[in-house]
């Protein structure tokens, strides 16, 4: 009588090895055997190749792949070097449709007087009347086109009641909280570039720009940290002149302004910079924004503090051109109201 040779038991401390099927894929599985008594199978034949020694040794000098743990470290230092070559290219096609808004206008004007002057000249060669007409009548059109572009005109006292009351609201806001003090604009490397800082109390420091990052209040010094009220104008500014604030000096700012002021946005009548160390000094004459200064100066304190939206964006320019933090010191107006002069104080910190 044969006798079947007895199963294998298996116990609580035995391994059981078992290649798996992705044994190609130099795995091996260890699986810790249940408490229970069970028959095993036959093992499956391995070759040489397959035995569990060979497999472990290519597991064990296989190195490990640090492709994929070096690829997510790599791909936001990517993203972030594109985004900032895209924000400069977004920069500059902003800077290139302001130059060239003009453009369509202005290239009508010339070619239709350039025809027009030739016609004249024909008509003198030629002795003719009909063209001497026909470019006379081209050159004035294409005059008009030069001297006349299209913008959209809004009524001075209707913007001026527009911002009005949130400046009577800004005005209040700071009064009632116990912030008296001239307000200091601070440069700043957030979306805002500038800052204005009114203290409640004498400076005895100015905050770094750091301390003043996505802050209303700050503690030391005690203060309240807003987006200055001409921040949007100086922004205007600086799409206008086609260049960084913080890249022109101040004798730049001296020679540019002017122009800016007086002929392209046609701000005021005369405008005058005078730099005199830490000094400097506007002088506007017949501006824009004058009966608007002059109800705003009667009706709240905040021109003392902050300065009217012209003063205010004054501030923000030389801000952002020295680098430094600048105070609004005081403005005189003539008594006829036509002109303003305001000075403004550069800090070190």
């Amino acid at each position: 009588m044969r006798t079947q040779p007895s199963a294998r038991l298996q116990t609580e401390n035995e391994i059981v090895l078992r290649p798996a099927d992705d044994a190609a894929a130099g795995k091996v599985f260890l699986e810790q055997g249940p408490t229970t008594n069970r028959k095993l199978p036959p093992a499956p034949h391995l070759g040489d190749s397959e035995q569990p020694g060979n497999l472990l040794a290519e597991v064990e000098t296989k190195p490990p792949s640090r492709q994929a743990s070096e690829e997510p470290a790599r791909v936001p230092e990517d993203l972030l070097v594109k985004m900032q070559e895209l924000e400069k290219e977004k920069e500059s096609l902003q800077a290139q449709i302001w130059r060239d808004r003009k453009r369509p206008s202005r290239l009508a004007g010339y070619g239709m007087a350039g025809i027009g002057a030739l016609s004249l000249v024909l008509s003198v060669m030629f002795a003719s009347t009909v063209l001497a007409f026909i470019g006379l009548g081209l050159m004035f059109w294409g005059a008009l086109l030069l001297f006349i572009r299209p913008r959209k005109y809004v009524r001075s006292d209707l913007m001026d009641s527009t911002a009005l009351s949130s400046l009577a609201t800004i005005d209040r806001v700071i009064t009632s909280l116990g912030y008296n003090e001239k307000g200091i604009y601070i440069p700043v490397s957030n979306p805002e570039k500038a800052v204005v800082f009114v203290p409640s109390q004498p400076l005895k420091h100015v905050p770094k720009p750091e301390q003043l990052q996505k802050r209303t209040f700050v503690k030391d010094p005690t203060g309240i940290a807003m987006v200055p009220p001409g921040l949007a104008l100086a922004n205007l500014f600086e799409r206008e002149l086609g260049v960084k604030l913080s890249e022109c000096s101040l004798q730049s700012l001296s020679e540019r302004l002017p122009k800016l002021l007086i002929e392209d946005l046609e701000m005021v009548e005369d405008f005058e910079m005078h730099v005199d160390d830490d000094r400097v000094r506007f002088k506007f004459v017949e501006s824009a924004y004058s009966d608007f200064c002059r109800e705003l100066r009667d009706s709240t304190k905040i021109c003392a503090s902050l300065g009217c939206p012209i003063c205010s964006a004054m501030a923000c320019v030389l801000a952002q051109a020295s680098g430094k933090p600048v105070e609004f010191d005081k403005d005189n107006y003539s008594i006829d109201g036509r002109t303003v002069e305001t000075s403004y104080r550069i800090l070190e910190w």
